[in-house]
């Protein structure tokens, strides 16, 4: 009788084990979105459709206005995912691989545009392939995507990545199939901006759970 004591004591200890087991199986699932992430990205994956729209049909005289628009788009998205690295718990380094290449490709486009007039397609082809890698590496973080949108985010990366390495490895296309490519990539970066937006936990960080 006098070691009830301690046997009570050790499934106490047991239930403890167990309860922060549990509570570590449920980390990856902490929401790292707030409400005001949550509307920059609405407004990046409208934005990025915008400019997929616009990459059909704009005159290669454009290129400069162009050039500067992807640019400051790019650090825009940069600027979002800084956000999401310093919120998030697993898997923060794709968060700041994202914000590092975009910030990159983003002061290419604004500050070499010798570059992007003599070689527009390795520059576009560039873009197109690191932020399809970051969309590969964030459809992996479980507090972003999961189940189906994963999924989703998965076929984005990859079509990204053909995409980019089209553009980059080939040099027999036009100007028009490089819009073309472009524009198609561009618009699916929105959606996946949106998917992200509206599709994450909604219990975002500045409300109560």
């Amino acid at each position: 009788m006098a070691n009830l004591p301690e046997v009570q004591q050790s499934e106490a200890s047991g239930e403890e084990v167990t309860q922060s087991r549990s509570e570590q199986h449920q980390l990856p699932h902490k929401p790292i979105i707030s409400y005001f992430v949550r509307k920059l990205l609405a407004t990046a994956g409208v934005i990025s459709i915008i400019l997929g729209i616009f990459a059909f049909v704009f005159n290669p005289e454009w290129l400069l206005a162009v050039s500067i628009l992807f640019g400051l788009f790019s650090i825009f998205i940069a600027i979002i995912d800084l956000m999401l690295f310093r919120n998030s718990t697993y898997l923060r380094g794709s968060h700041l691989m994202s914000a590092l290449l975009s910030l990159v490709m983003g002061l290419v486009l604004l500050f070499r545009q010798d570059v992007a007039k003599d070689f527009i397609g390795l520059v576009f082809g560039f873009w197109i392939l690191f932020n399809a890698t970051s969309n590969l590496a964030q459809t992996w973080v479980p507090e972003l995507l999961v189940g189906w949108q994963r999924l989703v985010g998965l076929v984005i990366g990859a079509v990204g990545l053909c995409l980019g390495l089209f553009l980059v490895l080939f040099t027999g296309y036009s100007t028009h199939d490089m819009q073309i490519i472009l524009g198609i990539y561009t618009d699916l970066l929105g959606i996946f901006f949106l998917l992200v937006s509206f599709f994450s936990r909604k219990n975002d960080l500045n409300k109560p759970a």
